[in-house]
């Protein structure tokens, strides 16, 4: 879990450069919680996280009916996973950079959100600190 709070005002974009991967998943999740399960299994419903993971399956806190489905889009190594929050409007866009799939979810906002990412397995991730078009 990244130490910055996700604004509350404004659109906001980061972005994660797989290097090496087993299992990634890449999200945002409220750090509350996530730290009262020990930074375990936070990934489903009730868990505190929205994600995707990198086979394409979506994760999340609150959407039974778009929880461990595989709906979003698959990465692997060398990709570039754009992710985008707009508290206001309370969504959260995860965009692919070489192709330009995304997939959105809504989000409860009514804590602070923080960006994360789920490695499981040999696994490494660069945070990438430059802007988007």
């Amino acid at each position: 879990m990244c130490d910055q709070m996700i604004p509350k005002n404004g659109v906001i974009q980061f972005a994660f450069k797989i290097i090496e991967m087993q299992h990634v998943m890449i999200g945002i999740g409220f750090r509350d919680i996530v730290q009262s399960k020990g930074y375990q299994s936070c990934y489903s419903i009730g868990g505190g996280t929205y994600n995707i993971f990198y086979n394409g399956f979506c994760w999340n806190h609150d959407q039974q009916d778009k929880n461990d489905k595989q709906i979003a889009f698959p990465f692997s190594k060398n990709d570039i996973i754009i992710v985008e929050v707009d508290i206001q409007k309370k969504y959260v866009k995860w965009t692919k950079q070489s192709t330009n799939e995304s997939f959105s979810l809504t989000i409860d906002t009514s804590k602070d959100l923080y960006p994360c990412v789920h490695l499981i397995g040999t696994c490494k991730v660069e945070i990438l600190n430059y802007l988007f078009k």
